[in-house]
């Protein structure tokens, strides 16, 4: 076996153990078990932004409520639920969402052996508006759905029993169609409010979806002119706006309430996340989002390895010099293998 399998072989199927400190044993009471546990949550080496008092306060909240009832603390991503159409992956998982995994499982761990009722993760996937929104087959939002289930099936045999990590598609929790009916009663009124903003604004909130329709997916969108594209593209982003905003509605508290604890990825750090929503990496050394990026592993030298996320442009950066090394126990498409970097990456943090 070779050392990257090995190393590979120990973060999927070897949950990660933390040493208590003496502190973490000697917890005496609700409170204090709270504030260590929180501790333990904000640490800088997972998050990717400063804490907000009020976030830290509404997490203590919940975990002191998780405690007191004696449950699981409950802790919430929504994301995009698809792979993006960059990625030879697509549409399936890869190496991206096992890192994210054993890096949510680091997170996690320490929590574990001090609250026995312990813990519950869910993924939200809100693949629901992605096809309406971004033009992606319906049936690549269902592979991918799937592999990240069977991935949640093979990492889930290692964790222990109270660590309950679930995928679910937020579209099942309530009636999709209402949900797509109100969007598009709501898309005249905000394409009026985008055309009032100034030009560099406009530019600015149509970047995002420039990079993110796909111009050959559920229908074939090549063929359209210049005009009929940008129009395209503020469709998209006045969709994703007001996607946010009517599906709060359907889903009620989900996302925020009772004892759940909100967390978000790249999309905390931008000035929409006017909540302060804990923001997290893909991994230690990755902020790129783990749906729209690619996994591959980074050789230090000495048995040093780093996973990684890579954007599309970082990817191109270093394809030439990555190398692919066999992997064989995992049974998805896009861990059959994995890519290599031998030497330190010129970038510091994906």
């Amino acid at each position: 076996m070779s050392a990257v399998e090995d190393y590979l072989k120990n973060l999927a199927m070897s949950f990660p153990r933390h040493n208590l400190t003496e502190a973490g044993r000697k917890l005496l009471n609700n409170e204090e078990k709270a504030d260590w546990i929180v501790r333990i949550l904000l640490r800088k080496e997972f998050r990717k932004a400063k804490v907000f008092e009020q976030t830290k306060q509404d997490i203590k909240n919940k975990v002191l409520l998780s405690i007191r009832e004696a449950r699981p603390l409950h802790f919430v991503i929504l994301f995009g639920g698809y792979k993006h159409f960059w990625n030879s992956s697509y549409p399936e998982v890869d190496w991206a969402e096992l890192f994210n995994l054993n890096f949510m499982s680091e997170l996690f761990s320490p929590i574990l052996e001090v609250h026995t009722p312990g813990i519950v993760l869910d993924y939200g996937s809100e693949d629901i508006i992605i096809t309406m929104m971004d033009n992606y087959p319906k049936s690549a939002l269902d592979k991918y759905a799937e592999s990240f289930e069977l991935l949640l099936r093979f990492y889930s045999k290692y964790c222990p029993p109270n660590l309950k990590i679930n995928y679910i598609r937020t579209g099942e929790k309530y009636d999709s169609k209402k949900l797509k009916a109100k969007v598009k009663e709501k898309l005249p009124e905000k394409l009026k409010a985008f055309e009032k903003l100034p030009m560099e604004d406009r530019k600015r909130h149509l970047h995002r979806s420039y990079r993110s329709i796909m111009w050959k997916g559920q229908e074939d969108w090549t063929t359209l002119n210049e005009k009929e594209k940008e129009n395209k593209l503020i469709e998209s982003k006045i969709i994703e706006d007001t996607f946010y905003e009517v599906e709060a509605g359907f889903l009620g508290d989900y996302f925020t309430g009772d004892n759940r604890v909100p967390l978000v990825l790249s999309w905390g750090l931008s000035d929409e996340n006017v909540d302060h929503w804990l923001t997290l990496g893909s991994t230690h050394a990755s902020t790129v989002d783990f749906w729209i990026g690619r996994g591959i592993l980074e050789d230090k030298g000495n048995g040093h390895f780093v996973p990684r996320v890579l954007s599309q442009k970082q990817y191109e950066e270093v394809k030439s010099k990555l190398k692919n090394v066999k992997i064989g126990f995992i049974p998805l498409k896009n861990l059959q293998s994995v890519e290599v970097h031998y030497g330190k990456l010129g970038f510091s943090n994906s």
